[in-house]
């Protein structure tokens, strides 16, 4: 056996499970509050700086929506 490695399934006692699936959880529900923020601020104001803050936190979440999956991915 190799120095570092870990046996066994995701889980496990040998080898447990990180905390990204609650991050994901937190990321996707992130996004979803930036993008609802995003359609009302465009839908029931004028304020062209507040639809521009959200929609660029929009994107910041969907960047960590991603970064995430694929740390997710590389872990599994």
């Amino acid at each position: 056996m190799r120095r570092g490695r870990l046996k066994g399934p995701l889980g496990s006692p040998e080898r447990p499970a990180s905390a990204l699936g609650f991050r994901m959880v937190l990321a996707l529900f992130g996004a979803l509050v930036l993008l609802v923020g995003t359609v009302c601020a465009v839908l029931l104001t004028d304020e062209v700086w507040l639809m521009v803050l959200l929609g660029a936190g929009f994107v910041a979440a969907c960047v960590n929506v991603y970064w995430v999956n694929r740390r997710l991915r590389h872990e599994r």
